[in-house]
This record gives C-alpha cells, structure tokens and sequence, in this order.
C-alpha cells in the first residue's frame, strides 16, 4: 500500500487561525442537534459529537470570558 497521499500525523491544525464566536456557536448547535438525531441509532456516534460539542462549548466559554476581561481592563 502506498503512503502518497496519507497525511495522518503529518499535520498539525493551525492554532493562529482566527475562528469567529458565532462559527463556533453555529457548530455546537449542529454537534448537539446530529448528535441528537442519532441517539437512538447510533450510541457512540452520538457520545463522541456529544464530546466534541462539550468541548467547542468549554471553549466558547473561554472566549466569552477573554472578552469579557479585555473590556474591564480597558476601562
């Protein structure tokens, strides 16, 4: 089998891309609603979007926070 198109541990995702607050929410909700839908059938599709929307939230959080402290300091 060929490697010559396997980018599996080859690369690393862009940490210094910026990712607005509202593409954010818009993913958590599709995470929460497909994970949802898919409860009754598949288990543990469901847990894992259920994990990746619990995530996206803690750092939806984090964000609102940041934001939150940048504007009491400037003040």
């Amino acid at each position: 089998m060929s490697t010559h198109f396997c980018k599996v541990g080859k690369t690393t995702p862009n940490k210094n891309k910026k990712v607005s607050l509202k593409d954010l929410e818009n993913k958590y909700a599709q995470f929460i609603e497909e994970a949802y839908n898919v409860e009754q059938t598949d288990l543990s599709l469901s847990d894992t979007l259920f994990h990746e929307a619990q995530k996206l939230k803690q750092r939806i959080l984090n964000l609102k926070s940041a934001n939150a402290l940048n504007l009491d300091a400037a003040f």
